[in-house]
């Protein structure tokens, strides 16, 4: 509840609007009230009280069936006795610790379905190799998640696990960035702009008019720059691969000592360390896409 507090208030706030983000605030509260009355009110020693509850009011109306008062009595009587264990239920220590745990794994296994979903999302744009590595740490991803069902109520390897499933989230993001710029920058492209720059060289002087010349000359050095560019993204390309495999093996790393129950809480920043890494050269990626673009229209 507290990350879908989080992530619906995010979204008010890209508004620009106070009075949304208030609303959609106290809509999230009560809503997470309710949660916690529901969950509260289904706890098995209240379903216990609640039943009881009926065969006492069953018991009185087959005692006195034309006593009225009766039946009213033995109900209020047991709606008083439920409320008050469920409102008992939502005040006690280990309810609250219960339902903060519920929440930190219901934000593990989601973030965990996102991660599948991205790969859904991305597999059919990766190339065979590519697709093989992404596979390899869905399989780590997979194992590291069985592990932490056995163990999951321990604040730390909650903490890192999740830390861990957020790397594997932009290990993706960063896979499928890479494949995208690779199919874009292939020698055949790169080829097909050097052979028309070369092309247009030729022709330029064969070229009477001044403005003919002056246009195609335009065109040469536009084209020229984006090749510099395509050359300059191929390069970073080179380094993002290699980025990728590090990642990899950082994930490869990081599942074997929580397996090995080698893992501390000293491991939370070095994992969000090469989160933010591999989000940089995501954002710096799909940055220079965004000018290379712009410099062809």
């Amino acid at each position: 509840m507290v990350f879908m507090l989080r992530g619906v208030t995010l979204r008010a706030l890209r508004t620009g609007s106070l009075s949304v983000v208030s609303g959609v605030f106290f809509t999230v509260i009560i809503y997470m009230v309710i949660i916690m009355l529901l969950k509260a009110a289904f706890k098995f020693r209240n379903i216990l009280i609640l039943a009881a509850g009926i065969a006492l009011i069953a018991g009185a109306a087959g005692y006195a069936p034309d006593a009225g008062w009766v039946r009213i009595a033995a109900g209020t009587a047991s709606l008083a006795a439920y409320a008050g264990a469920v409102a008992a239920t939502m005040r006690s220590r280990e309810f609250k610790k219960e339902l903060e745990l519920s929440e930190k794994l219901e934000g593990i296994y989601r973030l965990n379905r996102e991660i599948d979903e991205q790969y859904r999302h991305i597999s059919g744009r990766l190339g065979k190799n590519l697709r093989q590595k992404a596979a390899r740490v869905l399989r780590h991803k997979d194992q590291l998640l069985h592990y932490f069902n056995e163990y999951h109520d321990d604040p730390v390897k909650q903490k890192i696990v999740q830390q861990a499933l957020k790397l594997v989230m932009a290990y993706l993001k960063l896979a499928g960035s890479l494949a995208d710029r690779a199919g874009e920058l292939s020698p055949k492209s790169m080829n097909e702009l050097t052979a028309r720059i070369n092309a247009n060289n030729r022709r330029l002087g064969t070229l009477k008019s001044y403005q003919a010349v002056l246009e195609l000359s335009k065109t040469i050095e536009m084209d020229e720059k984006l090749l510099e560019m395509m050359k300059e993204e191929r390069r970073d390309l080179e380094t993002a691969s290699v980025r990728l495999d590090q990642i990899e093996s950082s994930i490869v790393g990081f599942r074997h000592r929580i397996l090995s129950n080698e893992i501390s809480d000293t491991e939370y920043e070095e994992i969000e360390n090469a989160i933010n890494e591999a989000t940089a050269l995501d954002n710096a990626l799909n940055e220079q896409r965004r000018r290379r673009r712009e410099s062809c229209q």
